[in-house]
């Protein structure tokens, strides 16, 4: 009997202590993922986390590289206009040693027909910022591969990082593949979006669209046309290429090498003048914007956030190219309308958002935000009138008309929420306070004597006290993405 009592009292024991840890491990699972390094390329995750998050073997062309990678590739647009399933696995700061092994991870899952590898790490290696190094080594996943791209990037001898700035240490190894030791006072620096995970439709692209510069780049650091001479590449910065040349050809893959526009140095265009003719050797084609600027018109004064990255304009232009010459040059298939790929429909679709988003803060128009509620889905429009508001227009009583909008906007004034352009909730009342949540967004109206104020998602958006205010909440992005007065004692003039 005594026996029985204490093989139970074991059992309960060990199934304590295995539930303990189980649960142990659950939490620090999750307390990982809170604090794991989330940063990067253009928005609070990169590229490089979301695509862990992808169906198997559904990416067609990869790019690889560091900013002037992501801001020159737009996916958007290949599959908007030719079906192609492009992903750009790129990130700030990305070395050909961090490329090689994030190709060698994303072969794992992903077989592309095209992998397109941007050479501005052809002139050096390592890297200059410590967030670089931890941008490009900490999201990878814990594997024999990432075992051995710490080995091999934090090695003194290697040179394929810049120990003499005391950035990182050989003992620091250890800390790395850890991880824990790095992010673990990240606690600081939490957000909403830590404990929401990554969004899965960030496909690589991160220029902004409104981004431009105040004055225009020069295409080489002197001044005066492109070198023509040449220089061989430093060791290390080679031996990664042809190993990733070597990569490629093992499992069948096409590489293209390309230069993303910016402006050069006469060391650069040496560098890269070596790089053709190593391409050449290889039978690996290497497109250099650089020397095709004119051929693509690509606009010094327009085109460029700063000397070494393009914007929205430049990064469509360097995009539409690289589609036409897959076309051209390789069998590619067209995805569109293949259920398989609606993650690139949903993509497609988040970036036209963005670009309306831009769309509607630049405007001034009263006319055009009006006209855009009239047929844009997945969008809520507030519209409120404030003290006093009312001025004769020859057009204001014709556009609300659309909405149903009709003597009520005169007498009294309002405020109306505006869903695929009809009204869905109204009200004249001049004092009361409203709280909604259409779609999960927090709606808060507060109105006394004719005048108000708006919120949503606690963000206040009353910009006038004598007029029209609008507030517009994209469904999509999930955020506010215009708020905009329009003053009446100034002919109803835009007030941000």
């Amino acid at each position: 009997m005594e026996n029985k009592l204490e093989k139970k009292t074991i059992v309960k024991r060990c199934v304590g202590i295995i539930t303990f840890w189980l649960i142990l491990l659950l939490v620090l699972g999750r307390v990982y993922d809170v604090l794991s390094w989330k940063d990067g390329s253009g928005d609070y995750y990169t590229s490089v986390e979301t695509f862990y998050g992808l169906d198997e073997d559904v990416v067609d062309v990869l790019f690889l590289g560091s900013s002037h990678c992501y801001c020159s590739i737009i996916s958007s647009r290949l599959w908007d206009d030719y079906g192609i399933a492009g992903y750009s696995l790129s990130i700030s700061g990305q070395d050909f040693v961090s490329s090689y092994y994030w190709l060698k991870d994303a072969l794992k899952t992903q077989k592309p027909k095209v992998v397109f590898l941007e050479m501005y790490y052809a002139g050096f290696n390592g890297y200059a910022a410590e967030g670089n190094l931890y941008r490009n080594v900490l999201p990878y996943h814990i594997s024999p591969n990432y075992v051995q791209m710490v080995r091999d990037i934090i090695d003194d001898k290697s040179g394929s990082i810049q120990i003499e700035s005391g950035m990182v240490e050989e003992e620091d190894r250890s800390s790395f593949l850890a991880k824990w030791p790095i992010i673990h006072t990240r606690y600081r620096e939490i957000q909403y979006q830590d404990f929401m995970g990554p969004d899965i439709l960030y496909m690589g692209f991160s220029a902004l669209i409104d981004g431009m510069r105040h004055s225009p780049i020069t295409w080489t650091t002197d001044g005066n046309e492109p070198y023509e001479g040449d220089e061989t590449l430093e060791i290390e910065e080679e031996k990664w290429l042809r190993k990733i040349i070597e990569l490629t050809k093992a499992n069948e893959i096409d590489l293209c090498l390309f230069l993303a526009p910016m402006t050069v140095s006469r060391e650069d265009q040496m560098r890269m003048n070596y790089v053709g003719e190593l391409a050449e050797e290889e039978g690996i084609p290497f497109l250099n914007f650089v020397d095709l600027r004119d051929e693509l018109k690509i606009d010094p004064e327009q085109d460029f956030l700063d000397g070494g990255h393009v914007n929205y304009k430049g990064g469509s232009k360097v995009t539409d190219a690289i589609g036409r010459f897959l076309v051209q040059n390789f069998n590619m298939e067209d995805h569109r309308g293949d259920k398989k790929y609606d993650l690139w429909v949903q993509n497609s679709a988040t970036r036209e958002h963005e670009f309306n988003a831009f769309k509607l803060q630049e405007s001034t128009e009263l006319r055009y935000i009006l006209d855009y509620a009239a047929y844009a889905a997945d969008y809520t429009f507030i519209l409120s009138t404030e003290g006093d508001y009312f001025r004769e227009t020859d057009y204001l009583a014709d556009q609300l008309m659309l909405f149903g909008i009709k003597e009520e906007f005169e007498e009294g004034g309002g405020i109306w929420i505006i869903e695929n352009g009809k009204v869905t909730w109204r009200t004249n009342a001049e004092t009361g306070d409203w709280y909604m949540e259409p779609d999960g967004v927090d709606i808060v109206l507060l109105r006394s004597g004719g005048t108000g104020r708006t919120f949503v998602n606690q963000q206040e958006c009353t910009k006038v006290s004598d007029g029209i205010n609008i507030a517009v909440y994209d469904k999509l992005l999930k955020r506010v993405v215009c708020t905009v007065g329009f003053a009446a004692e100034d002919g109803y003039t835009c007030v941000k």
